[in-house]
């Protein structure tokens, strides 16, 4: 297993064929590093080992380091008008189609036009218009590309076709059927993570907490358990004192009039007032914590995706440290690729995979790693701004990928990116219930930036 995880550490992101060479190239690094342990190894037999020291660093000792890659924040151009649409999923089909097409099996791909004309296999890139079950259990998509409209059939014993939501584009490997006017899909390609990503630690034994569906403002909000989080945050102990950086990925409210009967369950009525406690509460962070904020769909911003960052006349009732950016954002921490996302669009891979619940939100996370769109429905659950071009889309493979929404918790990794779902500080409400979700509360997870090792804390 060492081996291996040498060789395809060392092996280059576009490798789709594993050769002699490139076994032998990793052999003979693997080798050194072997030559190199067994020299230190005949240094410690022949020097008695030294006591080992206990390391006073903290996380206060160092320098934050925050930059945002990416955001819509002072962005937004958007009118709503047609000519938005359609420059938004030309964007989308452009983007995501690039990275399709650079598929080693991709080659030699067609408009769907010239690809209908062939008699043979056919390949070509689009975007899925609609998707509907067989009643055999297979799965027919319309499918299009610009330059034509065609049906394609995937059997489920196609590669790669299951899990199919409309809006997301695709490559399709297929055959033409009885008639040009139906595909019959032997593989179904999508842009996902070329190979697996190495994770970018940095130098510096520091960590990053994940915050996220506080709910301020609810009479579910968890306030003995955020005081025993605060009072753990304080107190110093190997984990707490890593801690450099709190992100918070959304409804740091619970807001107003977000759902039926709402009012009956809110201890604070005010949307301003809200945010004054969440202040507050955020006080009893350490000072060295550099916090950054990120919007859902309970803030007080713009319900449509991408979300801005919280506006001025409420950031200024919050502390003046802290970062705010929009929802999704791309950060950086010192040089950790973070992408935030609150998670909406989690509700609409629910709706289209039958295999999605909420009790796993990571399996709809890697969902959106492998289409690289956090939100591909249009008219779903989830509403969408179309913008000049598509912000949900993950043009950039992060390190580590932090989604809330769903008040569940969890860490898992796909393809090198850490996963993680970030808990809820608020009980079970009673549209929660009506909804059958079973919230996961007062947890957090804190992930090395250093090592990539991720734990959960709960409190």
């Amino acid at each position: 297993m060492d081996f291996a995880e040498q060789f395809f550490s060392n092996l280059d992101g576009g490798t789709f064929m594993v050769t002699m060479e490139d076994v032998l190239k990793v052999e003979s690094i693997v080798r050194e590093v072997a030559k190199k342990y067994r020299a230190s190894k005949k240094v410690e037999e022949i020097r008695p080992p030294e006591p080992k020291k206990t390391s006073a660093v903290k996380a206060k000792d160092f320098d934050s380091e925050i930059e945002i890659k990416k955001d819509i924040t002072g962005n937004s151009t958007c009118e709503g008008t047609i000519k938005d649409f359609q420059r938004y999923f030309k964007h989308r089909f452009q983007t995501l189609g690039d990275m399709v097409r650079n598929r080693r099996e991709m080659r030699g791909s067609l408009e769907i036009s010239k690809a209908k004309r062939k008699m043979s296999e056919m390949k070509f890139i689009c975007i899925v218009n609609r998707v509907r079950s067989t009643k055999g259990g297979h799965t027919m998509i319309e499918v299009e590309d610009g330059s034509d409209v065609v049906t394609v059939l995937v059997p489920n014993t196609a590669t790669g076709g299951s899990n199919l939501v409309p809006d997301e584009v695709i490559g399709v490997i297929g055959k033409p059927g009885k008639n040009n006017d139906l595909i019959i899909a032997e593989r179904i390609l999508r842009p996902d993570i070329p190979g697996r990503k190495r994770f970018s630690g940095c130098d510096d034994p520091i960590s990053v907490a994940f915050v996220g569906d506080i709910h301020v403002g609810s009479n579910a909000f968890m306030q003995d358990k955020w005081d025993k989080f605060m009072k753990w945050l304080n107190n110093g102990d190997e984990i707490s004192s890593s801690i450099k950086y709190m992100v918070m990925p959304g409804d740091m409210v619970d807001g107003i009039g977000i759902y039926p009967r709402q009012e009956e369950e809110l201890l604070i009525h005010d949307i301003y007032e809200q945010y004054e406690e969440l202040a507050r509460l955020l006080e009893a962070v350490p000072d060295h914590i550099k916090i950054v904020i990120s919007p859902g769909n309970h803030d007080a911003v713009r319900p449509a995706e991408p979300q801005p960052a919280l506006p001025n006349n409420i950031t200024k009732l919050l502390p003046s440290e802290v970062t705010f950016v929009g929802n999704p954002s791309t950060i950086l921490l010192h040089g950790v690729e973070v992408l935030i996302y609150h998670g909406k669009g989690i509700d609409d891979f629910i709706s289209a995979v039958p295999s999605l619940t909420y009790e796993n939100p990571l399996a709809s996370m890697i969902e959106m790693l492998n289409k690289r769109h956090v939100a591909p429905t249009y008219g779903g659950k989830t509403a969408i701004a179309p913008e000049k071009e598509d912000y949900l889309i993950i043009d950039s493979v992060p390190d580590i990928f932090v989604t809330g929404h769903v008040h569940w918790v969890g860490v898992d990794e796909y393809k090198g990116v850490r996963l993680i779902n970030a808990s809820t500080w608020q009980t079970q409400t009673t549209y929660q219930k009506m909804r059958n979700i079973d919230p996961i509360p007062a947890m957090v997870p804190i992930v090395s930036l250093q090592t990539g090792r991720a734990r959960i804390k709960e409190f």
